[in-house]
């Protein structure tokens, strides 16, 4: 059965951010990075904990998206719901900080 799919405002501003970052060099780039995201949505809809836990918070699932970036996640299986917390780029050195302030109640 299918997971609904929903964002906190903060995953949403990130997804922004990395939209206008990409669209820098080419118009395609970001079209392609989030047409990537999309696909690997849905399998997550479908299997949400095909992901692993994330280590240094086990609240979220850390997913791999275009072996720069990564997608948080938590899935409430009561509701069959997921909401992706954030998307970050994996250099970043303050996710756990950022995550921190994101868990849904």
């Amino acid at each position: 059965m299918s997971h609904r799919l929903t964002y906190l405002e903060e995953a949403e501003q990130d997804m922004l951010i990395i939209a206008e970052y990409m669209s820098q060099f080419y118009p395609s780039t970001a079209r392609n990075f989030f047409s990537r995201l999309e696909k690997q949505l849905s399998l997550i809809k479908d299997m949400p904990l095909m992901c692993k836990a994330y280590e240094e918070d086990p609240f979220f699932r850390r997913m791999v998206v275009d072996d720069d970036y990564l997608l948080f996640y938590c899935v409430d299986e009561e509701k069959e719901l997921i909401v992706v917390a954030g998307v970050f780029h994996g250099s970043r050195g303050d996710i756990q900080q950022a995550l921190r302030n994101r868990k849904s109640e």
